[in-house]
Order: structure tokens, then sequence, then C-alpha cells
């Protein structure tokens, strides 16, 4: 008895193999690319209703990212949207992230790197106690247009 086609299985093994062979490029970004992307992951974040939206240029004051965005949410569904919205407008520019967190029901922070830009959404008292404002109080703040 034959439970498959081989000429699919084959066809589907061979793109398979095909797509393991080619390394993923990163893109570059340059500085207004990347501000571009940024703002518009704040903005699915405020579609979202994510409240203290806070865009941060880290430019001088760090290497590890060009910007960060940090966003307080009312609840762990609510975080796990923004992340959700964010991920989606950003793919669309062919943009994924290099890491994130899982995103735990009990997790009062939520991270996702995308190399030029960190997202951080907290819960309100996650957003107290990491106090990452008061960290990088020298980034110049950007105005969510």
């Amino acid at each position: 008895m034959k439970l498959h086609n081989n000429n699919i299985n084959n066809e589907n093994n061979n793109e398979l193999n095909s797509n393991k062979s080619k390394p993923k490029k990163k893109k570059f970004i340059d500085r207004e690319k990347a501000k571009e992307l940024t703002l518009k992951a704040a903005k699915a974040l405020d579609d979202k209703k994510l409240e203290n939206i806070t865009i941060l240029d880290l430019d001088g004051v760090t290497t590890l990212s060009d910007y960060f965005i940090l966003a307080t949410a009312s609840s762990s569904p609510q975080m796990k949207a923004g992340s959700d919205a964010v991920y989606k407008e950003l793919k669309e520019d062919g943009v994924l992230p290099y890491a994130e967190n899982d995103n735990d029901p009990e997790a009062v922070w939520y991270l996702s790197d995308y190399g030029f830009l960190v997202v951080h959404i907290f819960t309100e008292e996650g957003r107290e106690y990491y106090n990452l404002d008061k960290l990088w109080h020298e980034a110049k703040k950007i105005d969510l247009v």
C-alpha cells in the first residue's frame, strides 16, 4: 500500500534542502531606515493601546542598539498582542528579530531584539522595577508622531 506520492515528497525535500543550504543574510539597515522602522513599530504598539510608549535614540550613548522602545501593557495578553503587532509590521519590511524571550503569562517584561531596535514591553510593575527610563536617561527621546 502506497501512503504518499514520492514525487511530491522528493520535491518538498529538495525544496527544504535547497532552503537549508542558503545562508541567511543579515540586512544592513541605515540610520534613516532604522528610525522609520522604529516609528512604525511604536505605532503598532500604540494601535494595540499600549501606554507610556517611549522611543529612545541611543546614538552616542551605547553601541548595543540604535533605538529602544519602552512600552507598558495592562496585561500579559496585551504584551503578546503588542509584540505580535511589531513582529508583523517589521516582517512586512523583511525584518525579523534576532532574539525574543518567551511570553510567559507570569512575565513582567517582554523583549524583542531586532539589532537596530530593541522593543521592551512591560507590565506596570515590571516597568517600575526595572526602570529602564532612568537607566537610559541620557538617550534622546523621539516623539511618536
